[in-house]
């Protein structure tokens, strides 16, 4: 299977899923010109200066429909409408089309010529310029104005019949367009909720260690503070209880040091078998398909405790740096190491978008023990473990092998 251009890895789902929506619009409106030289081939009797201008001129038209469509694509995303001049030059240019075509073919006359080339060529430009119009019309008034360019069709080609086909053609491509773009806008807000979902687990994960934190310290520091106010006062009287109250103050420092890294310790060492599930859970919610293989429940504490960061970590910055959408967290256990595997199809973010590219979604910082792959590493060579990173095309790899427990 021949692999995914880079430029289309790199770019996230939402991304995708844009482009192969919105390029076919775009598409769409470039027919024109074929369409027109179509018309041109299928008639017997040209004017060659008239073809040039009437070709020009479906040229034109299609370049400044497509630069509307995304105008309007952008404004029903969000974005500022487009000007009033481009709206008048689409539109201008739209009925510059019908005057160039009977420059150019002796049979689109309006006293005797056929009305199949007429509605032809009305067809073609009025339905490019209805399809850059779509985005931008609500459903009334985009229905109001087909229903206009239908009636103005009957009165040029002399057919009521005429008027009705251009009203459903026109009405299925200004339909279809306006359901594309639909789906569109509700996939970026689908992605938009899911980062939202993402961050709001992270920040619920942040607020529980600091509640804990606070929980844990805060009465301790008030009575340190209060029982120090009192001992000041007791020394600056003479009073022999002030080494009394002192040597609480301390009993209650060391208490609050210990029940802050009981807390610290509960949070860094929680088992690997509920971080594996966490980093399950928060990468589905981030849409990232993510799959588990292996438990760890059995290991000792140390080990798990380590791994259970390398997950965290890694687990953040693949949702954070990356565009992956599956992710395989592998565990293996065997008689000499225990190797944690976690594979994803992200590619890192370019330094332009404001991250650092580091391999399997890592950020390769090297600030010591912070939490890219130097921070990583120096926590596992604490237990007797390595840390690495292989990276191929379309997929990175993170593997974590520690020593196997007595």
């Amino acid at each position: 299977m021949v692999p995914a251009p880079r430029w289309w890895l790199e770019r996230s789902r939402a991304e995708r899923f844009d482009i192969t929506l919105r390029w076919p619009l775009y598409a769409l409106c470039c027919m024109e010109p074929l369409l027109a030289l179509l018309i041109t081939f299928g008639e017997k009797e040209t004017r060659v200066a008239g073809v040039v201008v009437f070709l020009a001129v479906t040229v034109l038209q299609a370049g400044a429909n497509v630069v509307l469509l995304r105008a309007g694509i952008g404004s029903y995303l969000g974005g500022s409408r487009p000007s009033k001049r481009l709206l008048a030059v689409a539109t201008a240019l739209a009925v510059v089309v019908v005057p160039a075509a009977a420059l150019a073919f002796p049979r689109f006359t309006w006293s005797h010529g056929e009305s199949a080339i007429r509605l032809a060529v009305l067809l073609m430009a009025g339905g490019s310029l209805t399809l850059a119009l779509s985005p931008l019309l609500r459903t009334t008034a985009l229905v109001g104005f087909i229903v206009v360019c239908a009636v103005v069709v009957s009165v040029l080609t002399g057919q009521q019949q005429q008027g009705f086909s251009y009203f459903y053609s026109i009405g299925a491509v200004a339909f279809t367009c306006r359901v594309t773009v639909w789906t569109l806008g509700l996939g970026w807000e689908i992605d938009r909720s899911r980062t939202v979902t993402a961050q709001l687990a992270i920040a619920e994960e942040r607020l529980r260690f600091a509640r804990d934190l606070h929980d844990a310290l805060g009465r301790n520091l008030s009575l340190v503070a209060v029982q120090s106010e009192l001992a000041a006062a007791l020394a600056t009287r003479g009073d022999a209880g002030a080494a009394e109250q002192m040597l609480d103050v301390r009993r209650i420092a060391h208490d609050s040091l210990r029940e802050m890294r009981a807390v610290v310790s509960g949070y860094r060492s929680t088992d690997l078998s509920s971080e594996l599930a966490g980093a399950q859970s928060v990468l589905r919610a981030a849409g990232v398909d993510c799959r588990v293989i292996g438990d760890g429940s059995g290991l000792p504490d140390a080990t798990q405790a380590a791994l259970s960061w390398v997950v965290r970590e890694a687990t953040t910055n693949v949702i954070h740096h990356t565009n992956a959408t599956s992710c395989k967290i592998e565990l293996d256990l065997t008689s000499e190491s225990t190797i944690l595997r976690m594979e994803n199809d992200g590619v890192a973010k370019s330094p332009a978008s404001g991250w650092h590219k580091g391999g399997a979604g890592l950020p390769a910082r090297e600030d010591g023990r912070g939490t890219g792959l130097v921070g990583l590493r120096e926590r596992l060579s604490e237990v007797g473990g390595t840390l690495t990173v292989e990276e191929h095309p379309g997929r990175f790899v993170l593997v974590a092998r520690l020593p196997a427990a007595p």
